[in-house]
């Protein structure tokens, strides 16, 4: 697979957590790719749960924990991420061939 072809990513369950309130179960859709302006792999994905904009959160897949920024609501219900730091889930481009 080239590099310009679907960005790694994630989709299924996780635990979205925030300081001061209890974790929460989530569907998740999750992505990463490198982003040539910012010279890094950078993620983002959509939670099924409704979070207030610029909310600091943890997301914890299966793979391991990442750390994220709630951006907006969808006409869905859904609110969209923002990584930052390390994706929550494996990235070829980071880890080898997964």
């Amino acid at each position: 697979m080239s590099e310009h072809e679907a960005p790694d990513g994630y989709e299924g369950e996780v635990t979205v957590t925030m300081d001061g309130t209890a974790p929460r179960t989530a569907h998740a859709a999750l992505a990463a790719r490198f982003d040539p302006l910012a010279g890094h792999v950078v993620w983002s994905g959509r939670v099924d749960v409704g979070l207030a904009p610029r909310t600091s959160v943890s997301v914890t897949t299966p793979h391991g924990t990442g750390q994220a920024e709630a951006t907006e609501t969808d006409a869905w219900g859904n609110t969209r991420l923002t990584g930052a730091g390390r994706p929550p889930f494996p990235v070829e481009l980071l880890d080898g061939a997964t």
